[in-house]
């Protein structure tokens, strides 16, 4: 009798996994605009502020499960502080935090270049930018920070590596804390790291942690949004010429843009191993990037685009702007969400950033050139609106 209740039990367990299981892409319902962040997987509309919150917590989970992979626990962390050095010329301090990260028997470390200006009478904005490099890092200087530092802005700099390689082997970093029991691709655990670095910065008196900031560019542009839409605590979120599997729409494509089936042929390392899937079922894709933008509301969001960068598909990031919007004027946030588009192409641009973020934190106008946009309306990206 207690052998029959156990393996009653076993296989109750074992369907109850299954049924809670994603669908396959094959059984996925076709959606060919933009899908609708207001109505629920069963076909409820969101309605309240109330309905949006389970709304959202829905989006992540279809993000985690279909493109993503599942955001990794915080380890047991140890945060070493270097000496604080001062460059007189620059007006920059700097420190060096060494985060040990721990997790059963297996550990890694994160190394992190802190800069603030000197002169600075209280604590100030954060801006948590990796160091873009395909070599080996090199350690930044106080004038690389001069910049930002004039400005009023703190910068942690960090390699984005030390928690996950920008490769196809799956055995260092947060792979190798974790191992088997984390399915996330290359891009959550980026900004599984960005996370880890907001709380390294946490105890650092010289740092207003409540006014962080995230941003890369291209693919690094990629992780700082996906970073702030899982993350809270992250005020503004800027992911530069992102494009494919950043802000760039899946759906929507008008010129030799990058698709879906390009970035998981070359980079397939950066999505959930399943991710392939949908390479020739784009439109079985429960989620689209407007989506993913959406999860940052009402917190601020930066769209910097070049219209000479046709790869990353700058006209389509108008649309998954302009559907993200929608969600931004629900939660009657529609002054936090902007986008600027320079006439360039895949270069990034700080004076956009810091402008927008002077915008935010110090009610600072806006140059005349944010919000203008590029190209005409789509009007069968999506045919919904604002719930009323």
């Amino acid at each position: 009798m207690r052998l029959f209740l156990f393996l009653a039990l076993l296989t109750t367990a074992s369907l109850a996994t299954a049924a809670d299981a994603p669908k396959p892409a094959a059984e996925l319902p076709e959606i060919k605009e933009l899908p609708n962040p207001f109505t629920f997987a069963d076909g409820k509309p969101v309605r309240t502020t109330e309905d949006w919150a389970k709304r959202r917590d829905e989006i992540k989970n279809l993000f985690q499960d279909y493109e993503y992979g599942h955001l990794p626990p915080k380890p047991k962390m140890t945060v070493t502080r270097g000496e604080v050095t001062t460059d007189a010329d620059a007006k920059v301090s700097m420190q060096q935090l060494t985060v040990k990260l721990e997790h059963d028997a297996n550990s890694i470390q994160m190394r992190v270049t802190v800069a603030w200006p000197s002169e600075a009478k209280e604590a100030v904005p954060v801006l948590l930018q990796p160091a873009f490099s395909f070599g080996p890092p090199k350690a930044p200087s106080a004038k690389s920070f001069r910049t930002f530092a004039k400005r009023g802005y703190a910068v942690a700099s960090f390699n984005l590596t030390d928690a996950a390689p920008d490769g196809k082997a799956r055995t260092t970093g947060v792979y190798k804390l974790y191992g088997d029991k984390i399915d996330c691709g290359g891009l959550m655990a980026w900004a599984w790291a960005f996370h880890r670095v907001l709380d390294a910065l946490g105890e650092m008196k010289e740092i207003d942690a409540k006014k962080a900031i995230v941003t890369g560019h291209s693919r690094y542009g990629k992780a700082a949004l996906v970073a702030g839409a899982f993350d809270d605590r992250i005020a503004l979120t800027v992911p530069s010429h992102s494009g494919c599997g950043g802000s760039a729409p899946y759906r929507l494509i008008y010129a030799k843009n990058e698709e879906l089936k390009n970035i998981v042929g070359a980079f397939p390392n950066w999505f959930r191993p399943d991710f392939n899937q949908f390479a020739d079922k784009v439109t079985r894709l429960p989620v689209d990037q407007h989506m993913l933008m959406a999860l940052v509301a009402p917190r601020a969001l930066l769209q910097p685009e070049g219209t000479q960068d046709t790869w990353t598909n700058p006209e389509g990031v108008q649309q998954t702007y302009a559907a993200a919007k929608k969600v931004y004027e629900f939660l009657k946030a529609e002054d936090k969400i902007n986008i600027r588009y320079r006439p360039v192409g895949h270069i990034p641009s700080n004076d956009d950033l810091l402008d927008y973020a002077d915008f935010v934190f110090a009610k600072k106008a806006l140059p005349a050139d944010f919000g203008k946009l590029q190209y005409k309306e789509d009007k069968k990206a999506f045919s919904w609106d604002v719930p009323k």
